[in-house]
């Protein structure tokens, strides 16, 4: 094949021999070194081709070398369809894929082709989009707009000098403390454990998403103290009657959400939590105890810390608000949630009537109730009571630095909480404080008017007993 483009002048080579005796070739200016004598002087063209070149590349000089055809050659993909030297073009090993010579790159890219193909008719290809990120899809944005106008219209929820909601609140059980405690001997023992457990799961690949299969950016998984420190074990959970998934699934679909969230969970070993991380468990167990009621203070132990549950946000800018069910994947009697990084949020607590679509929130009496505060790195919520077991809560990322902000006041880092979950439900106590909400309403009481003409009438005397025996059971 003939080159399209003339050759430039060819270069000098030297001839030169290695240490055993063996000759190679030398390229003066690029330094190319090859076994094959190259032939690029003038004088060599009348020299007789080598033996493996057909006839018709006897006279090729295509190469940038201005050589003959020889050697190892590469052909370029980008549409002047030379062929080229691989010591001319800086390559050792063909190249996976196609090749394109440094003139066509420099071509744009619809000049390159061979010209007059079928190709050129060919209409150009739709460029393809670019993928939203999933902490930005349209779900998303719609999720936290809807967080959005009902924060916008929520009440300030205010804590007494207990770090409680005020007694006979509709969030009574609700606790804040701000900071978590004292930060050398709480927070940052607990968040190095905290990054300690997530490194665990991302090394184990043990993270899941919130909504199983990747459905959901967020991710989280579940850290079990060391045997010797908990009560609570994996066969012992399934005795009590956990059901590790989210309530509102069933069949199959609950089945592969209780394996993916078995799967989220290890078990921490003894070495994993050193004296400071145990003395801030300690710590903070008792600052909780002085925020929760008297019937909740037995489950707030060490060994009743049933998991240690990290979730990562991944971006998202919003958790939208949910219930924690007991018994299944929101277990837990007492919940503490420790913000560990992350901008500053707004966490939002909201009762009222039961309803998924947020857009019928309209925080009046009849409808959904909504109350906030907020939350910065290093500051831990209590969820207990009717906070814990009646009321929704979500938790809205809002701009602006916090107490451990970045450069400018502002925030880089995606949101990552720890939720501490003490206790396991029994089933009596799930029944009486949660699951009574969503058990099916009793069928309605008849008018009284059909009860009485469905009564019988009353029995003459010495007959009362043949009439009771006839009488209909209601």
């Amino acid at each position: 094949r003939l080159s399209t483009t003339p050759a430039p002048p060819p270069p000098t080579w030297r001839q030169l021999q290695t240490a055993e005796g063996r000759v190679y070739w030398q390229n003066v200016e690029t330094n190319a070194t090859t076994w094959d004598d190259p032939f690029v002087c003038p004088a060599a063209a009348s020299e007789p081709a080598a033996p493996a070149v057909d006839d018709e590349w006897a006279d090729w000089r295509g190469c940038v070398c201005g050589g003959g055809y020889y050697g190892q050659m590469v052909a370029c993909d980008g549409g002047c369809d030379n062929w080229f030297h691989f010591e001319c073009v800086g390559i050792k090993t063909l190249p996976r894929g196609s090749y394109v010579c440094e003139s066509c790159a420099k071509k744009p890219k619809r000049a390159r082709g061979g010209g007059g193909g079928d190709d050129d008719d060919k209409a150009p290809q739709k460029k393809m989009e670019k993928k939203e990120p999933k902490w930005n899809s349209k779900d998303e944005r719609d999720g936290r707009a809807d967080l959005e106008g009902l924060v916008a219209r929520s009440r300030a929820l205010t804590f007494d000098d207990k770090c409680r909601a005020p007694k006979g609140h509709p969030c009574a059980g609700a606790g804040l403390l701000s900071p978590v405690g004292d930060e050398a001997l709480i927070y940052l023992p607990l968040k190095n454990l905290h990054d300690n457990i997530v490194a665990a799961l991302r090394r184990g690949k043990l993270l899941q998403s919130w909504e199983g299969k990747g459905r959901d950016v967020r991710a989280r998984g579940f850290a079990f103290l060391p045997k010797s420190m908990a009560r609570w074990t994996q066969p012992k959970m399934k005795r009590g009657g956990l059901k590790f998934h989210a309530a509102e699934k069933t069949g199959p679909e609950a089945k592969s959400d209780e394996k993916a969230n078995w799967k989220s969970c290890f078990y921490l070993l003894e070495r994993d939590v050193g004296k400071a991380a145990r003395r801030a468990l300690a710590l903070l167990i008792e600052r909780v105890r002085g925020v929760v009621a008297q019937r909740y203070k037995k489950f707030l132990t060490i060994d009743n810390l049933v998991a240690l549950q990290p979730n990562l946000h991944n971006g998202a800018k919003h958790l939208p608000p949910h219930l924690d069910f007991p018994l299944h994947d929101g277990f837990g009697v007492v919940i503490v949630t420790i913000q560990m990084a992350g901008p500053p949020a707004t966490v939002a607590l909201v009762r009222g009537t039961r309803n998924d679509d947020f857009e019928t929130h309209d925080n009046n009496e009849a409808g959904e109730r909504c109350w906030t505060f907020q939350l910065q790195t290093g500051d831990a919520y209590v969820l207990s009571g009717d906070a814990r077991n009646v009321v929704d809560h979500g938790v809205l990322c809002v701009a602006g630095g916090g107490r451990r902000s970045g450069a400018g006041g502002e925030q880089h880092e995606p949101r990552e909480s720890l939720n501490l979950r003490f206790g396991l439900h029994p089933q009596a106590l799930a029944q009486k404080e949660i699951l009574f909400q969503f058990d099916p309403k009793p069928p309605p009481k008849p008018p009284k008017a059909l009860v009485d003409a469905a009564a019988p009438e009353p029995a003459a005397a010495g007959g009362a007993a043949a009439v009771a025996d006839a009488a209909p059971v209601a």
